[in-house]
């Protein structure tokens, strides 16, 4: 995630405001974004810090190892996140996407302890784009989102095939 010039203050204020939203094991090299943003994952790459309440699409295409340049289908999903939440998800190799099954109590309040020590591996949320994106979504409320949403909450670019 490319560097941000920020505010010292303001910038410590928003990582203990804002939500997190950490991702364990996402390969290096898949595309990940969170709106209207995208990067190519880093061998650092944890997940996202500062994150502005309210409703976020995240969003992932896998990448063929043996060629970086093939990029599969975007997935992705909403998500509502909370003023000093902290999610914690998990990448599924299998399925080549972010499994959306809640960690453990535990292991949630074991990185809430050790938040600083993971900071180093968020990138922080980009802001340039945060009032077009809250133009977007401002009156989406959890409840439509949850209502509109796919049963499996995954959204793909490609819908799956079905024999005729």
């Amino acid at each position: 995630m490319a560097a941000m010039q920020m505010d010292p203050d303001l910038a410590k204020h928003l990582f203990f405001e804002g939500a997190t939203m950490v991702i364990l094991n996402v390969p290096r090299g898949t595309e990940f974004g969170i709106d209207y943003n995208s990067w190519e994952v880093g061998p650092k790459f944890r997940g996202v810090k500062m994150i502005p309440p309210g409703v976020h699409f995240l969003h992932n295409s896998s990448v063929d190892k043996a060629n970086p340049t093939d990029v599969g289908p975007r997935m992705g999903f909403f998500l509502s996140l909370q003023q000093q939440g902290l999610t914690v998800l998990c990448w599924n190799a299998l399925l080549e996407e972010v499994d959306l099954s809640p960690a453990p109590e535990a292991e949630v309040e074991a990185m809430r302890a050790n938040l600083q020590e993971l900071d180093q591996f968020l990138g922080p949320y980009p802001y340039a784009t945060l009032k077009k994106w809250i133009s977007l979504t401002n009156f989406v409320s959890e409840a439509t989102m949850e209502r509109l949403q796919p049963e499996s909450r995954q959204i793909c670019a490609f819908s799956d095939v079905l024999p005729v």
